[in-house]
């Protein structure tokens, strides 16, 4: 599936409204599901200033070429994140299980969210020393590292890596502004697509 290779202005906004199934019994009384098994999609408006005329045409052409129809890969508006030699916890001889975090974001450093979303792996350290992955440690999806043997007490537990949450998108609606010799605007909206 395709990365569509374009970034937006910030200020997209993002929606999400539940798909739910309602039923309407006597008395007020209600009942409701949700519809599909994927029923929380989100939905982008997105908004690209001042492109010149070949990056309007190539995002156009981007669009046109799926035509509403066929999905593809949306990198949604700021959740890429890096971090280099982020610590996740400190040995204890004992226990084995930590779950890599990294920072919300550089101005809230204490607030703390899983380190997911990986674009590679990320690489884990024992007091300064890079791990083999597989061998000396396993690593989940969500971001659970479990050592083989517990790392000793008071080594500093670190990690480097880099992410970013994708979505499965689909464009059935943009729109192309020439605002100026060589100056244009473009906005469209994104749809999540299940799967």
């Amino acid at each position: 599936m395709e990365r569509f290779p374009f970034t937006p202005d910030y200020g997209a906004q993002a929606d999400t409204v539940p798909r739910v199934r309602k039923a309407q019994f006597g008395e007020g009384y209600t009942q409701r599901s949700a519809d599909g098994l994927n029923s929380v999609l989100r939905r982008w408006s997105l908004q690209f200033s001042n492109l010149s005329k070949v990056d309007a045409d190539g995002l156009e052409a981007f669009l046109r070429a799926r035509a509403g129809v066929e999905s593809f890969e949306f990198v949604t508006p700021d959740t890429a994140w890096a971090v280099t030699a982020q610590p996740f916890g400190v040995g204890d001889g004992a226990r084995t299980q930590w779950l890599l975090q990294r920072s919300l974001s550089p101005e809230v450093p204490e607030q703390l969210v899983p380190a997911t979303g990986w674009t590679t792996p990320p690489t884990v350290y024992v007091a300064g020393v890079a791990q083999v992955a597989g061998t000396a440690y396993s690593l989940a999806d969500s971001g659970l590292v479990t050592f083989a043997a517990a790392p000793a007490a008071g080594v500093a537990l670190t990690f480097t890596g880099a992410g970013e949450l994708v979505a499965h998108v689909v464009c059935e609606e943009w729109h192309r502004t020439a605002k100026g010799f060589n100056a244009y605007d473009f906005t469209a909206t994104f749809q999540e697509e299940a799967g």
